[in-house]
């Protein structure tokens, strides 16, 4: 696949747990018509020594496409091995432009970012800009794991945050 030079890059993301009682340090939220997205990430966690952030949007999990996948279904397939997880994102804005150029973002595309625990192999970005918003997600009250802001936010937004799971 030849991709213009200007392609945003998708990062996979290799999410590593050092214990089995420790959480990935994420929430995952399914809104409509945005499918499944990264809510808060903690700080220090796992998943933010991978590289998630919040906003990102998920393409992928452990190498299979989730396009079209229940909330449910990619939780499971978050938890099939319990102590890591691969997750293929990209940000709304690079989620966008692939979907304007009318161009499916999968594993197995040439410009992907590798990143593991505290460290980025394969190809790398220069661009590290993690407080970068694009006016979506919604704000961050949503995200506020097990709280009553993110409870009130979900019954009040019903049509539009689907599902949200804390990993």
């Amino acid at each position: 696949m030849q991709l213009p030079p200007d392609a945003p890059q998708p990062r996979v993301c290799l999410v590593e747990k050092a214990t089995h009682d420790q959480e990935y340090g994420y929430n995952l939220h399914a809104e409509r018509g945005k499918d499944q997205f990264v809510g808060t990430v903690d700080k220090g966690s796992p998943a933010e020594h991978a590289g998630l952030r919040m906003g990102d949007r998920i393409f992928a999990v452990n190498g299979v496409s989730i396009q079209g996948e229940t909330h449910k279904k990619v939780v499971e397939r978050i938890k099939q091995d319990p102590m890591r997880c691969e997750l293929l994102v990209i940000e709304e804005e690079g989620a966008n432009w692939y979907k304007e150029h009318n161009i499916t973002i999968s594993p197995t595309m040439p410009n992907l970012i590798r990143i593991s625990k505290d460290g980025e192999t394969g190809r790398h970005s220069t661009n590290n800009n993690h407080e970068k918003s694009s006016g979506s997600p919604p704000p961050a009250a949503w995200y506020a794991p097990n709280g009553s802001a993110a409870k009130a936010v979900l019954v009040r937004n019903y049509d539009t945050l689907v599902s949200h799971s804390t990993l």
